[in-house]
Order: C-alpha cells, then structure tokens, then sequence
C-alpha cells in the first residue's frame, strides 16, 4: 500500500495545498495553480457572455461540468450557453465551435476532443478577440489560452495504480483500458497508471493498454479477449466513462467477476450505481462542477484586467463502497442541474 503525505507547493502567484491521503483509499486534491496570466492577447472587454463548449453531448460529467457555469454565470449575472457535439471527435466538434463563435461571446470555455486537432479551430476563436480557457482536456499547443482548469489526470492514474494495488494484494496482472490516443485526459491517466505500477509495485506486471472506441461494447470485448488471453489477470482500470461502463460487462461475461478487481474513472450515475452493486470495485472521480465555477469566473476576471492562474487544478478523490455516503465525497458524484 502506497502512503500519500501532504504536501503544499508554493508558488510566484497563487497556489494551494495539494493534499491526498490513502486512507480509506481516498484521495483529494485542492486547487493548484501554476502562475497568472494577463498576456496581452487577452481581451479585457467587459464579459456579457460566456459559452461552455463540451467534449459531447450527454455526457454526466459534461452535465456536471455545465451545472458549475452555469450557476456561476447566474450568479454573477452574464450571459451563458451551452453546447456540444454528438459526438467525441474532433471534426465533429469544430463545427460547434464555429456555431458559437459567430454569437460573439467574450469568452468560451472548452473541452478540447483533441489536444492537437482543435488548435487551428480554436486559434481562429481567439483571433476573432475571444478568450479561450480549456476544462477537462488540453491543448498541445497552449499559447492562445487564457487559463486552463483541469484535473492533474497523471496523479488520476497513479491513484488508480495504488487504489488497484491495494485491491489486488500488491500481485498480478492488470491492464489500462482507454479510447484511442489523443484525448489528453485519457493519455495522461494511462501514463499515471502505468508509471505508478512500474515504478512502485514490482509484482505487478502491467498488460499493453487495450483501446477501445468510445464504446461500451467495445470495451466489454476488449476485456474478453484480455481475459481470454490471461485467464489470472486481476486487474482494469478504465480511464473514463465509456470504459467503465464496458468493463465490468466483459468481466462479467467471462464470469471472472470474483477474481478480476475493476477501477473506473469518473462518478457518473452509471458508475456509481455499478460501485453500490458491487459490479466495480473502486471510482476515481474528478469535481468537474467547480471546473465549470472557475472557469465563469476565470472568464469574467479577464474582462476586468484580473490576473488569473494559467493553470488550475481541481480534486481527485478515490471513491468506495465504504465512503460513497461521507459528506466530503459528495462534490465528487457527477450531478446535472
């Protein structure tokens, strides 16, 4: 079992305490920014209007995301809208984003579908005098961002690495499940993953990432043909929602539910009426709500010559069985409003 110290990291602007703790297997981490930003890119035009573009529509997380900006926006009374493409891929969510800049926003928070397919879109955004801020994903490329608020999705990984860990008895084979390359989120908890087992948990052996695309079923067959191929696996973790909603469906169909162990990424209605059923076994779950506070605020901080962090990080917490009810897991259950 791995032990998480609290640490705090100071510094030039505004920084937070970082804290994660493992017992319980929870871990939460608060705000972290790197330095502020008021570049001279950056419009200072008074903010009327802020647009919140998602990764794809019907998705909790975005919803929840969305609930966050949507009730920042109110409250400091702006205009907001919400918007997202059916589905995760970049070609469809240009033209999303094409749509919301001809309403003149000041500002757009966005999801990028990938980290470096959106650039040129997005760049044409900020040449038409609109401040970008990215939550969730990232930009390869951050040059014309104003902020980005997002979860340090490598320590996501290396949590789920120890949560499953722990689980598994320190032993045994495991493996990543996650969508193609070239979402950020997705990339970077797959490396936090398999870093953290390589370089912490020497009887672990590590399976090559299988990917699935965007799809529950595709996953679930994924799983099959992992297990298929090493019947003493004791371990997947999925790297976000679309897997975690396959896996414990190609577990179960190789009726391997008793000895493969199951960590999702993301709480999620789905996961977590799968953790209360027992189909997984542990979620690591973002505060995607308090992205979407930020993000407003980042937004109408702009407008207003205010420096604002070049980088935000919100919490991480690893959630169970035994601590789905605490009060302090709550901002971590993804809920729309």
């Amino acid at each position: 079992m791995s032990t998480f110290v609290p640490g705090v990291f100071q510094g030039a602007t505004r920084r937070t305490a970082v804290v994660v703790a493992a017992a319980g297997l929870v871990a939460v981490a608060t705000g972290c920014s790197n330095s502020a930003t008021t570049a001279s890119s950056t419009s200072r035009k008074e903010v009327k209007s802020v647009a919140l573009i998602g990764g794809v529509k019907d998705s909790p997380f975005y919803a929840a995301i969305d609930c966050g900006a949507k009730t920042e926006a109110k409250k400091l009374g702006v205009g907001y809208s919400y918007a997202a493409p059916g589905t995760f891929d970049p070609s469809q969510q240009q033209p999303v984003l094409s749509s919301v800049v001809a309403k003149n926003p000041q500002a757009i928070l966005i999801a990028p579908t990938d980290k470096t397919a959106m650039f040129q879109p997005m760049h044409q955004a900020k040449q038409a005098g609109i401040n970008l801020i990215t939550v969730d994903t990232k930009l390869t490329d951050t040059s014309d961002l104003s902020s980005q608020v997002n979860s340090d999705n490598i320590a996501g990984g290396a949590l789920g690495a120890d949560t499953m860990a722990k689980l598994i008895g320190g032993k045994g084979k495991v493996v990543a499940l996650s969508e193609p390359p070239g979402s950020s989120t997705d990339d970077e908890r797959v490396k936090g993953f398999v870093d953290r087992m390589k370089s912490k948990y020497p009887n672990i052996t590590v399976l090559t990432t299988q990917y699935a695309d965007h799809s529950a079923q595709a996953t679930a067959s994924k799983v099959s043909s992992v297990l298929a191929a090493n019947p003493d696996l004791k371990g997947v973790f999925a790297v976000d929602n679309f897997t975690g909603d396959g896996a414990p469906i190609g577990v179960r169909n190789a009726n391997a539910r008793k000895s493969v162990k199951i960590v999702a990424f993301d709480a999620q209605p789905s996961q977590v009426q799968a953790l209360k059923g027992g189909d997984i076994d542990a979620i690591v779950s973002q505060n995607p709500y308090d992205m979407g506070v930020k993000g407003v605020q980042y937004a109408v901080d702009l407008g207003k010559g205010k420096q604002v962090p070049k980088t935000e990080i919100t919490g991480l917490m690893a959630i169970t069985q035994q601590n789905i009810d605490d009060a302090t897991v709550k901002p971590y259950i993804y809920k729309s409003c």
